[in-house]
């Protein structure tokens, strides 16, 4: 079991924004939302946990291995992030050229990511209620503050 989070370049508010501890999606989230759960799908033995999209980053828990009954090739985390995010820079991409999204310098996402192995029920469970709780927390910290990108 892994806590992932990936961070939009430069923690630029590109997928919505949040109104009373509530994360409202912008149709950029939405894509980042889908994308997420349907590249989950080209994993089989991977299951997604609770997650959240927020304006400038995702959070996510994936369990690995899962199911017993698959066998091959264990799935790996960085191929799992890698696919997700370069199918959600395509589509994206798309959504600049048709003029829907805002465009990026560079790269939408940030290099690299953050995950921490969540060892038992007790991390999987505050990992869970850190998710729940990360809308609540947005207005309270100051990296939140940066460049909006509203379409």
């Amino acid at each position: 079991m892994y806590f992932v989070t990936m961070c939009v370049q430069g923690m630029e508010h590109r997928f919505g924004r949040v109104e009373n501890s509530k994360v409202v999606l912008n149709p950029a989230g939405g894509l980042v939302y889908r994308t997420w759960i349907e590249n989950a799908k080209r994993y089989p033995d991977a299951t997604l946990d609770w997650f959240i999209v927020m304006p400038n980053h995702l959070h996510a828990i994936v369990i690995i291995g899962a199911d017993p009954a698959e066998r091959g090739h264990p799935s790996d985390l960085s191929a799992i992030v890698g696919s997700f995010k370069s199918i959600s820079t395509v589509e994206y991409g798309r959504g600049v050229r048709s003029g829907a999204f805002s465009p990026y310098d560079g790269s939408l996402w940030q290099r690299g990511y953050y995950d921490r192995v969540l060892r038992d029920d007790h991390d999987l469970d505050r990992a869970r209620q850190y998710i729940e709780a990360n809308p609540g927390r947005w207005t309270e910290r100051q990296e939140n503050s940066g460049p909006r990108h509203y379409p």
